[in-house]
């Protein structure tokens, strides 16, 4: 994950095991009509499993490019269980809108992006997400 970033929110079937590699940041969690959020920091070491059907972003707010691995019992090509057939045939890329299981960011809670800048601003790295977001009437809010 480059430097300032972060990835749109999605969900899927429990039983993904993401391990950070390097770098630092944290993830989000939260269920569907619910901006109550549970946050995870990581930098190398730290695992999660995200929960079923949690929606959940990972942030990078580090100096430096973060790597995390996503791993699970199966695979899309050998997936053991029918649901997770489903869930990915489905889509984890594919938008909320056309069926899948990924939030766009226009759509996502707007607390969300207020939360990555404060981090950024407290870490002293630049947002390189400009180009999606008018952070300038973003910050004008917070």
């Amino acid at each position: 994950m480059p430097v300032g970033t972060y990835k749109k929110g999605h969900r899927h079937t429990a039983g993904t095991n993401v391990f950070c590699v390097s770098g630092q940041g944290y993830s989000l969690f939260w269920y569907e009509d619910d901006e109550d959020f549970t946050r995870v920091d990581w930098h190398h070491g730290v695992m999660y499993t995200p929960p079923e059907n949690m929606f959940h972003q990972h942030f990078n707010t580090a100096t430096q490019p973060s790597r995390y691995l996503a791993v699970q019992f199966g695979s899309t090509r050998y997936p053991l269980f029918e649901v997770k057939r489903q869930i990915w045939d489905k889509g984890v890329d594919t938008s909320l809108k056309d069926g899948g299981n990924q939030l766009e960011y226009e759509d996502q809670p707007p607390e969300i992006h207020k939360i990555f800048l404060r981090e950024l601003d407290k870490n002293q790295v630049e947002s390189e997400m400009g180009d999606i977001f008018d952070e300038d009437a973003i910050r004008a809010e917070m």
